[in-house]
């Protein structure tokens, strides 16, 4: 009988949330002649007791990762090394997420250039890159990146996809209008949400009604959410990309079994199961998978099916959609012994 871990090992994966510079390995950190101190930087995040701290100190290390990728080729192999890696945890869909970044070595558009370039040169996964705005950069910043990333969807529009907004949510802004601009550019809108409590905001965001939401962490009434923007999501039933590693190790959910997946479970509301920063957190995505069933009791058919529907949460073609489906059951008509 294959055990539960085995199982989610097979099976070929979709993975929705997966920052590039959260995704770095130790491995391809030491490729990238990063310090050995700086490398055990990342060893801090798990002894740390604070939640707040802990949150704080994932966002921090995210800088150990830009500096490691400050040039045009670090940051090709650092994409390369990360879908190499997705692929050998048998991911099969690939959706990573950048912010293009300006450096003394390269600009914007060069950055964006490079990840597509690691992108193009293999046939491992499927992949797509959604672009970033910062919530912590300014206005202007912000507006600067839009217009490179709008350039550049015009440019790759097989692979640009959709439009992120993230950074620490202790700080910044959603700017609406901007998203507003890339939504009618075509550009699928994903925005990290309810991270923290902040019901104003994520009230603002639903109302935007954007393709998918990440984290969602206090968005149930249960871990500080409002009713009414609980009630509204029920109505709006937007996918949730859920990250349960990260919102532990980060402090922003007490443990797995109090994990707020456990309310999309029981309400049968959508959501997909992803990484976020699998470098920082030393995870993948079999062990997300693992670790969600493991913590609810979920059987092997449920996490088929959960990894199934995230086809259609994806930002894929629609004849991509069809096809990755195809994959999925014909693996699992040929695998029924493992359920």
């Amino acid at each position: 009988m294959t055990t539960l871990l085995e199982f989610c090992q097979r099976l070929p994966k979709i993975e929705l949330h997966a920052h590039l510079n959260g995704s770095l390995s130790e491995r391809t950190l030491r490729i990238l002649n990063v310090s050995e101190h700086n490398i055990n930087l990342y060893q801090l995040l798990h002894k740390q007791s604070n939640a707040e701290e802990r949150l704080r100190l994932a966002f921090s290390l995210f800088k150990v990762a830009h500096d490691a990728t400050n040039t045009i080729d670090a940051v090709c192999t650092a994409t390369k090394h990360v879908i190499e890696e997705y692929y050998r945890d048998n991911v099969i869909y690939l959706e990573l997420r950048t912010t293009p970044r300006e450096e003394s070595a390269m600009s914007r558009k060069e950055y964006i250039e490079a990840v597509i370039k690691a992108i193009t040169d293999q046939n491992l996964v499927v992949v797509k890159l959604l672009l970033s705005i910062n919530r912590t950069h300014s206005l202007d910043e912000s507006n600067e990146s839009l217009e490179t990333i709008l350039e550049m969807h015009k440019l790759y529009p097989n692979i640009i996809k959709g439009l992120d907004l993230s950074g620490s949510p202790y700080s910044g802004h959603f700017y609406k209008d901007m998203f507003e601009r890339a939504r009618q550019q075509k550009l699928k809108i994903t925005l990290h949400c309810a991270e923290i409590v902040n019901n104003e905001e994520v009230n603002t965001i639903l109302q935007f009604k954007p393709d998918r939401i990440g984290h969602g962490t206090t968005l149930h009434t249960k871990y500080g959410g409002s009713q009414t923007n609980w009630e509204l999501y029920n109505n709006l039933k937007i996918p949730l990309e859920c990250c349960l590693t990260s919102n532990v190790l980060s402090g922003t959910v007490k443990s797995f079994k109090e994990h707020h997946v456990a309310e999309w479970i029981k309400h049968e509301l959508p959501f997909s199961i992803n990484t976020d920063d699998k470098g920082i957190f030393s995870t993948n995505l079999s062990n997300e998978y693992y670790l969600m069933g493991e913590a609810f009791n979920l059987s092997k058919e449920y996490i088929f099916n959960c990894n199934y529907k995230a086809i259609d949460y994806s930002f894929a073609s629609d004849e991509e959609k069809e096809q990755i489906k195809g994959i999925l059951t014909q693996w699992k008509s040929a695998q029924y012994t493992l359920f």
